[in-house]
């Protein structure tokens, strides 16, 4: 395999485990994208310890491909030691970039003069309009996407945008808006911001109150499938084309990352019969074209699985061989896979006996004989495409050193050689002499160091300053070889060095206590509780006993003023487009004061261009470290701390932060349309019950039926109560049940 050409697009594919890396390199991947075993936001995948991350860099530096390691989930406040760990071997690994969600990630890197450039993840939920400055100032050099961006959107951005743009061209679809969906942590402990999702929205929903009729899958998307746009893609100037799938198979990942590179390089369209092979679910242009309605969006009752069904397996076996009830006949050299114990394996089918008496049993060899009666075994690739795995090399997983050779008759000979930025010379101990046939030069250095052990391999031979026709002896050779192995085995595990200082310099600076940053919080007599409200209705809340009020902004604020007691803040609509962005900046050019609670990224620059209004960003936008609130009160703005960012977990000795409880929590904002009206309640299997409300700028928010039973005082922490309320709820009894727990919190 030769290394990748220079392409004016790159093709960036997911690398679950080591074999995914493997068929993705193969398949013509420019890039690949993976994880560590903390911090990334695909916990269920196979994913990479320290070790496979080093071979996975050797690989890719190898073969010329670029790595991209992710870092993408939100970081509490108590795992700062576990990430200045993670960080610290990050620096020593040296990947093409790290891609981050959390503000608080992107300070410590700035704060330890990290070189590895970053990327902001689709978890990150950047739609363009706000926040650059501060992306760029905490540098941020590549912004990946939302999956929700349409075509048109996207042209703007490339316009403006003062970093490269990464886009999804493929895979799944997630209900919600990515990095703004709390549905799973909802239900459970398992948080899509955590990377350990539950996927909620692949379940079925009954809309009508019957449990007996199972429902269908009312919030389950098709995939994305761009593979028809890549020629105005290609041309677009977006830097990369992002193949989502680190939970699938390596079978998954080679054959998309094969069709998507022949559309590129040769504008060859496999077609839906080989992608649809790989995995059934619906797929579509999601938002590429604009907004979409149900009928578009939805899989119907097939969420999706990977492969196309063949057969279940009977239970008998003989001789190695295992029986087959069949549904499409199997030949030799198909790809299989199935699921045990809730995890997916695969294998080759080698050899197929069928029974001329019943046509659909059919013997096969290659599959486990322990697999038992009933299994569902899938195609993923078929039989007249080989074996990917046999395309491999085994010297591609080592990584290339340049040897630069020194040395005169009378001196030893000199080897030199830079790995990590780390220069290493080492100089044998006999001392050059003439040869008695051929010198160094003419084959011998080539001979003996063309692989340095099993992680090495010599990439130039570099020679210009090496006398002609000198030797030394084979024994000396060995000896100046190994212990060129074992300084390259050490240097690779260090950090680059920073400029002037010393290595031993270096990692103490690393490892230096991070900012106090307790200067921001001050122990108030009182904790303030504001009461925000997502219905458009709230007359009957108006009596509560709260200090302030957050309502919808519709770009009026007189009338609310006049009949609430207390104080009156605004919620901002999440702002998607340029043009909702100019609209509001436009309602807010006439304003002498306000305070507005903002969704999303548009709060910095919000904050920049009406410096006399106040802007906070809303709990959802996922502020669970000291470090991420430091940089944003550093930019004039304030922040509620993130719903999943638990109380208990919370330094004990903080004072005067912004928590937030909720009546009816919100679990997801979304950009479809939903097949559910306002005044409609979806239910699951678990008698959980949901309801949608609008929320502006054709984005709605979903909610679940929870009430909490009590409002808990912690120190002088000022809360943000957030009020949504459900069709079948009596407003006068939950105005009457949110008076009693305010009262009672008040006076504990």
């Amino acid at each position: 395999m030769t290394e990748s050409p220079a392409r004016s697009i790159e093709l960036l594919a997911p690398a679950g485990s080591p074999a995914c890396l493997k068929a993705a390199c193969l398949a013509g991947a420019d890039a690949v994208y993976l994880a560590g075993k903390r911090f990334g936001a695909r916990a269920f995948a196979a994913n990479f310890d320290e070790k496979s991350l080093r071979w996975a860099r050797r690989v890719t530096q190898a073969l010329g491909k670029k790595m991209y390691v992710t870092l993408n989930t939100i970081v509490f406040e108590h795992e700062w030691k576990l990430l200045d760990e993670a960080l610290t071997f990050y620096e020593s690994l040296q990947p093409d970039a790290l891609i981050i969600q959390d503000i608080g990630v992107a300070v410590e890197l700035k704060r330890r003069g990290s070189r590895i450039p970053l990327h902001l993840s689709t978890q990150g939920a950047w739609f363009g309009h706000g926040g650059a400055e501060e992306l760029k100032d905490l540098g941020i050099s590549r912004v990946i996407l939302p999956r929700e961006v349409s075509a048109d959107e996207l042209q703007k951005l490339l316009q403006t945008a003062p970093f490269e743009l990464e886009i999804f061209v493929h895979g799944a679809m997630c209900y919600s808006i990515s990095g703004r969906c709390f549905w799973s942590i909802a239900l459970g402990t398992r948080s899509g911001n955590r990377g350990t999702c539950a996927q909620p929205c692949r379940r079925e929903y009954s809309i009508d109150g019957s449990r007996g009729n199972g429902g269908s899958c009312l919030f389950s998307p098709r995939d994305l499938r761009l593979i028809d746009e890549v020629a105005w893609l290609k041309s677009s100037g977006v830097a990369s084309l992002k193949i989502e799938g680190r939970m699938k198979s390596p079978e998954y990942v080679y054959q998309v990352v094969k069709a998507y590179r022949e559309a590129l390089d040769d504008g060859k369209n496999r077609g839906p019969a080989k992608l649809n092979e790989v995995f059934t679910r619906a797929a579509s242009a999601g938002f590429f074209n604009g907004p979409v309605d149900s009928a578009t969006w939805q899989t119907g009752d097939n969420p999706g699985r990977e492969g196309v069904v063949i057969g279940v397996t009977t239970g008998k076996t003989s001789d190695g061989l295992v029986e087959l009830q069949a549904k499409e006949m199997p030949v030799p050299g198909d790809g299989i896979v199935w699921e045990k114990n809730g995890e997916q394996q695969g294998a080759r089918i080698t050899w197929v006996k069928t029974d001329r008496k019943h046509p659909k049993i059919v013997w096969v060899r290659g599959l486990p004989v322990t697999l038992g009666v009933g299994v569902e075994l899938r195609r993923t690739s078929t039989s007249d495409e080989g074996s990917w795995e046999s395309q491999w090399n085994r010297d591609w997983e080592r990584r290339p050193v340049d040897l630069f050779w020194s040395g005169y008759e009378g001196t030893p000979l000199a080897v030199e050689a830079v790995i990590n930025e780390h220069r290493l010379r080492l100089e044998s101990e006999e001392l050059l002499q003439l040869a008695m046939n051929k010198g160094l030069e003419e084959g011998p250095l080539q001979e003996k160091f063309a692989v340095l052990g099993d992680l090495f391999k010599s990439g130039r031979m570099i020679t210009k300053l090496l006398g002609k026709g000198l030797h030394i002896s084979g024994s000396a050779l060995k000896k100046l070889k190994r212990s060129l192995v074992e300084s390259l085995c050490r240097l690779e595990q260090l950090p680059p060095p920073k400029g002037e200082p010393s290595l031993a310099a270096l990692i103490l600076s690393s490892r230096q206590s991070r900012p106090d940053y307790s200067r921001h919080f001050a122990d108030n007599a009182r904790p303030q509780v504001n009461l925000r409200v997502w219905n458009h209705s709230f007359p009957f809340l108006r009596d509560l006993p709260v200090d302030g009020w957050i309502l919808p902004w519709h770009g009026d604020n007189t009338r609310a003023e006049m009949v609430l007691r207390g104080k009156v803040s605004w919620w901002l609509p999440p702002i998607l487009t340029r043009e909702q962005f100019e609209r509001l900046a436009d309602e807010f050019r006439t304003l002498e004061s306000g305070s507005f609670v903002c969704l999303g990224w548009e709060g910095f620059a919000l904050a920049r261009m009406f410096p006399r209004l106040k802007f906070t960003f809303d709990w959802s936008f996922n502020i669970c470290n000291l470090a991420a609130l430091d940089y944003i009160r550093n930019c004039g703005l304030d922040a509620v701390f993130s719903r999943e960012w638990r109380e208990e977990r919370i330094p004990v000795d903080l004072a005067g932060f912004r928590s937030n409880y909720a009546w009816n929590p919100l679990v997801s904002f979304t950009r479809f349309r939903p097949d559910m009206k306002a005044g409609v309640v979806a239910q699951n299997s678990h008698n959980d019950r949901f309801f949608v409300l609008p929320v502006g700028n054709d984005v709605t928010a979903m909610f679940i039926e929870d009430k909490p039973t009590s409002i808990i005082r912690r120190n002088s922490a000022s809360l943000q109560i957030d009020v949504a309320v459900s069709p079948e709820e009596n407003p006068v009894q939950a105005a009457k049940d949110l008076n009693r727990m305010l009262e009672s919190f008040r006076n504990a």
